[in-house]
């Protein structure tokens, strides 16, 4: 996602959850809190939370083993892994004359 469009979007959206607040706080509390009707004056705020948990950046997953492979065939893939990742060891130094 471009990051400018990400921002404005972050603004955006804080912007009316904010003024939407402060609407809210504006009200009766009779007529929000204390009555069976009042829930909905606070289901807008659903949208508001639903796009802010959008544009978090999500944490990467975890590296493990995938829940299909067995544990011996995971452990050898590993080997190879380090195996073939690991550096060819040094030449010996040749010896000062």
């Amino acid at each position: 996602m471009n990051p400018n469009l990400k921002r404005a979007a972050w603004i955006l959206n804080t912007l009316g959850f904010v003024f939407y607040l402060v609407w809210l706080s504006q009200l009766d509390a009779r007529q929000t809190l204390r009555s069976q009707d009042g829930i909905l004056f606070y289901l807008p705020c659903v949208p508001f939370l639903f796009v802010f948990m959008l544009l978090i950046n999500p944490k990467p997953a975890p590296k493990g083993k995938p829940w299909w492979q067995s544990d011996a065939d995971f452990a050898r893939e590993q080997l190879e892994k380090q195996k073939s990742a690991a550096p060819a060891p040094p030449d010996a130094p040749a010896p000062k004359a």
